[in-house]
């Protein structure tokens, strides 16, 4: 109203003046789009009473009950149903009784099978062959199915009927029902995998997860020497149920393959799985392969004399940054402590925050010159310093009386963050302590919250359009009167080129895609926070999420769900979904590791 009213003339407004007033008084008090995103934004306790909270309009109020809850504030409800918050199987198994529409059915499924329940398969009960023509084409249902039957459950006749049914119907996929039969196969619970799929970027990813859900005595012929040299003809791939791959694709999955052995090898790390000989692959020295791989050298602790040599050379490993000498901080400590002592120092002293969170991890007792940490760690502009130091006054053991002198002092940093992560901290300490207090908006939160405000007061759905290389593409639709803040954030960081020439750092077939680290690995963000903006709303496949490392930690990492994720609901603040979703997935389905972000462009409507 104001806006309009600015543009009339003087004499008008003159006269409207009489009747304007009675009009505001009738229309009483208000919690506008505004209200809601700056009172989120501050993070303080709402003191709005229950008889204010009845005089507002029924969606201001909607508006305000959400606003409090997200806040969290002490004394407020959760926002987590208790079946979310603190699940059961007593309550799931009832739910999974109960469920009768597939997103029901899944849910259900999904939370019994993570509770290791042997009644999952209830809560697909009741489905008949002609379900399946109404059932959701990327609502898959392979992995659930698999992981149901290692937990014991049984697939009823009716429910096989249904599944070839799906079958039929082309909804189900043949790369997941191969990792889903790979992995019962060597669970010994089927005697032979299906007719062998191609091998993709995508496919190779999806079996290779699998086969790494094996124990590694099952798996260590294959891993010690299949995998000498990146080879088509390798006895990997039918051992997988994938047809021989061809050089190019190799090529093309080649990090997320390495980045899968890696991940693979168990810990404590057998030293034979860091004796394979063989050809060097030509990915070996691509960034995003040595932080794979220097995080399972983590899991090795038996010396190794070859390894000393090569962690003595500057930088150690030939570390790009001061960032991946951090990720060798834990290896380093196993294999040389004098040397990692040396290094710690050096990253704690530096000037890479993330370098320096690694190098704080690594002390076991609060250094002499904590104080001198302090003044460092307090100027970082990654959070991840930040909550490394914090975290760790109770893991150095200092005396109660200590923790709570260092942690009251970060109650007075400009980061909303780090003061909510020492309160955090201190009420484990005190059940008393304060709330933070709001810090005074930056620049760039000014920034943020202007454009979530203008995004939400117009309330209609924004596309970032994400350009992969080799001319792939993804749109997603956003939704500001959801997560204001967050979309404001992507949409200001997309406009200035943040993401352009990044890579896509995680791919999880039927999980997961997450892009968005300014490192090209899954640490770091663009030098502050956003709060969170968490809600109900189902994370099913395609789904929009940001990356955290706790409550109110987005920055600039997002992912983008391949299958519905019941679990993450409430906990990551869901911004929207992609749009055209059989295009979407197969794009997503198919991507690589280490794959390249040519662009991400805002699409207003």
């Amino acid at each position: 109203m104001r806006r309009l009213l600015c543009l009339l003339s003087i004499p008008l407004l003159a006269s409207l003046a009489v009747h304007a007033r009675p009009r505001i008084q009738r229309m009483g008090p208000r919690f506008t789009v505004r209200d809601a995103i700056q009172a989120e934004w501050a993070r303080q306790p709402m003191t709005w009473t229950e008889a204010q909270k009845t005089a507002l309009p029924k969606e201001d109020r909607a508006r305000l009950e959400r606003t409090i809850v997200r806040i969290g504030a002490p004394g407020t409800p959760s926002l987590l149903p208790p079946e979310l918050e603190k699940p059961t199987p007593e309550v799931w198994e009832a739910k999974a009784e109960a469920a009768r529409t597939p997103r029901e059915r899944f849910t259900a499924l999904f939370m019994l099978n993570r509770l290791k329940s042997p009644k999952a398969l209830t809560a697909l009960e009741g489905l008949k062959s002609g379900d399946a023509a109404t059932w959701p084409k990327h609502l898959h249902l392979e992995a659930s199915l698999a992981t149901a039957r290692l937990n014991d459950a049984e697939v009823s006749p009716a429910l096989q009927a249904f599944l070839e049914a799906l079958q039929k119907a082309s909804k189900v996929d043949p790369v997941r029902a191969q990792a889903a039969r790979l992995r019962l196969v060597m669970a010994g619970q089927e005697k032979q995998l299906l007719p062998p799929v191609k091998a993709t970027a995508g496919s190779l990813l999806a079996l290779m997860d699998a086969w790494n859900r094996a124990p590694w005595a099952q798996r260590r012929e294959l891993a010690l020497h299949a995998f000498q040299s990146l080879a088509p003809d390798s006895e990997a791939w039918p051992a997988m149920g994938l047809q021989r791959p061809d050089p190019s694709t190799l090529d093309q999955a080649c990090v997320g393959i390495l980045s899968r052995l890696s991940e693979g090898v168990p810990s404590p790390a057998p030293v034979e799985a860091f004796q394979v000989s063989g050809d060097p692959w030509s990915c070996s020295t691509h960034p995003l392969a040595q932080w794979y791989g220097y995080q399972a050298l983590a899991k090795l602790e038996t010396p190794l004399p070859f390894l000393q040599s090569a962690l003595r050379q500057e930088p150690p490993l030939g570390a790009s940054s001061p960032m991946m000498v951090g990720t060798l901080l834990p290896t380093l400590r196993r294999q040389n402590p004098g040397q990692a002592d040396q290094v710690r120092s050096r990253l704690l002293s530096g000037s890479d925050p993330i370098a320096r969170a690694a190098a704080i991890e690594d002390l076991s007792t609060a250094p002499i010159d904590l104080d001198a940490l302090t003044k460092f760690t307090w100027k970082d502009t990654q959070f991840e310093a930040q909550q490394a130091l914090i975290q760790s006054y109770a893991r150095w053991k200092m005396t109660p009386e200590e923790q709570i002198a260092q942690l009251r002092s970060w109650l007075q940093h400009p980061d909303w963050t780090c003061r909510w992560e020492a309160c955090l901290a201190l009420r484990k300490l005190d059940p008393m302590a304060p709330w933070p207090a709001a810090p005074k908006p930056t620049q760039t939160d000014e920034a943020i919250l202007a454009e979530a405000i203008r995004l939400a007061e117009r309330a209609k759905p924004l596309r970032l359009r994400i350009a992969f290389s080799g001319r792939r593409s993804v749109t997603l639709r956003l939704d500001p009167t959801v997560a204001p803040m967050n979309v404001a954030n992507l949409v200001l960081l997309a406009r200035r080129g943040y993401f352009d020439g990044r890579l896509v750092p995680r791919v999880v077939p039927d999980f997961v895609v997450q892009m968005g680290s300014p490192c090209d690995t899954l640490d770091g963000g663009p030098g502050y926070t956003v709060r969170c903006e968490d809600s109900l709303t189902w994370y099913g496949p395609g789904s929009v999420g940001m990356a955290l490392s706790g409550k109110d930690t987005g920055g600039s990492q997002f992912f983008i769900t391949t299958n519905a994720t019941p679990h993450l609901t409430g906990k990551y603040t869901r911004l929207g979904e992609v749009e055209d979703l059989d295009h979407a997935m197969k794009v997503l389905d198919d991507l690589e590791l280490g794959a390249k972000i040519v662009s991400i462009q805002v699409v207003e409507p």
